[in-house]
């Protein structure tokens, strides 16, 4: 889906909900849209901030919860107690760093998971259980973090012989 389709669906979504579309709410929406590396509250403020100087940290976080509530954001909550945002509402998942918080998309099949959903989700559920929404999330450690974490191995020392009397 292109950009100018995906803002087409969103503006729609929120029309027909009864949500007016102010100024500050469609820059909110585009900047998410936009976005490919999981903004912040604080992220899409600061953007937002220089188009619209008088508009609030509050607002931001009132309309990422609205897009949230409506399923057109995906909120994602790392191991530092943040929450970031992706526009992104495809099919796909996320590895999150547990030290910096870095965010990376990860591509998931849609056969697998629909596979691993029949096979053992389903069948554990209650009758009428409906799902709504899903997150999958892998944590752990970046390329970075991990090899800044790995222990430095020491130079092998030369041992000096005790003589065995």
């Amino acid at each position: 889906m292109n950009l100018n389709s995906r803002l087409n669906t969103i503006v729609l979504k929120i029309k027909k909900m009864g949500y007016s579309l102010t100024p500050q709410r469609l820059e909110i929406i585009k900047i998410i849209s936009e976005s490919k590396n999981h903004p912040s509250a604080t992220d899409v403020y600061n953007k937002l901030k220089e188009l619209y100087p008088m508009v609030s940290l509050n607002t931001v976080y009132k309309n990422l919860s609205m897009l949230a509530s409506l399923h057109e954001v995906k909120e994602i909550k790392t191991m530092q107690d943040s929450v970031h945002y992706d526009g992104d509402i495809s099919l796909h998942g996320h590895a999150i760093c547990e030290k910096c918080g870095k965010i990376i998309d990860v591509e998931i099949n849609e056969f697998d998971l629909k596979g691993f959903f029949e096979t053992k989700i389903k069948k554990n559920l209650a009758e009428n259980y409906h799902i709504r929404n899903y997150g999958v999330e892998f944590y752990g450690l970046c390329a970075y973090c991990h090899k800044e974490e790995s222990p430095v191995q020491p130079k092998p020392r030369k041992h000096s012989r005790i003589p065995l009397k």
